[in-house]
């Protein structure tokens, strides 16, 4: 998933997503970098909800793959690529083969109930999977919550969310943009492609930008 599920898996997949709470508590003490993304990723920021979620996302580095299996081994995950569902028992995930997604459940043969989303962030940097010249120091891409959960720094959220726009992305961007610190609003219209329609809901956001011509691609 681009930060949503690949729409042709939906006509023949059950989901029974966990509560937040609960997939939080599956990774929690866990012994490698991990944070919630999408649309929770952006409540926690804010502290409040305007919104239902389909799911609960969580993001973690391809460079963690095997303590991420030993987190994994009590579920039943799969890889979830190339509009297939492939049995996942910790071996390496391609990226050129698209296998940036495990889906989780905790039978098999049960609804799926969380997703772990796998990028190419390297033990010093938080990495952009769609153009590697965007990164972040982890510092600043991972955010912490007072009670320790750590999300997805907003203006990256909000930069996944902005490739394929749907009607719950545009409310995500109209009632998170306006909270962002001027830095957070000046990095994303940065980061947003010319002409992208919520670059009117950021002051200054009609200004120059960088090249962003390969990061929606």
């Amino acid at each position: 998933m681009e930060y949503h599920r690949a729409c042709e898996y939906h006509a023949h997949d059950q989901w029974d997503p966990l509560p937040l709470a609960d997939v939080i508590d599956v990774f929690r003490g866990a012994p490698f970098r991990w944070w919630i993304v999408g649309g929770y990723a952006l409540e926690l920021h804010t502290g409040r909800t305007w919104r239902e979620h389909a799911d609960v996302d969580i993001g973690v580095s391809r460079v963690d793959l095997e303590p991420l299996w030993k987190v994994l081994r009590p579920w039943d995950p799969h890889v979830a690529a190339q509009s297939a569902l492939t049995p996942w028992s910790g071996q390496v995930l391609d990226a050129t083969a698209h296998e940036n997604g495990l889906w989780c459940r905790s039978t098999s043969g049960g609804p799926w109930q969380f997703e772990v989303l796998v990028d190419d962030s390297t033990r010093t940097e938080w990495v952009y999977r769609r153009d590697p010249t965007v990164r972040r120091p982890w510092s600043e891409a991972i955010l912490t919550t007072a009670d320790g959960v750590p999300y997805l720094a907003p203006e990256l959220t909000l930069l996944f969310k902005s490739k394929h726009v749907r009607e719950k992305d545009t409310i995500d961007a109209a009632e998170v943009i306006p909270e962002l610190t001027p830095s957070q609003q000046h990095n994303l219209a940065a980061l947003l492609p010319s002409g992208h329609s919520w670059r009117t809901i950021i002051p200054g956001g009609t200004a120059p930008q960088h090249n962003t011509e390969r990061r929606n691609q």
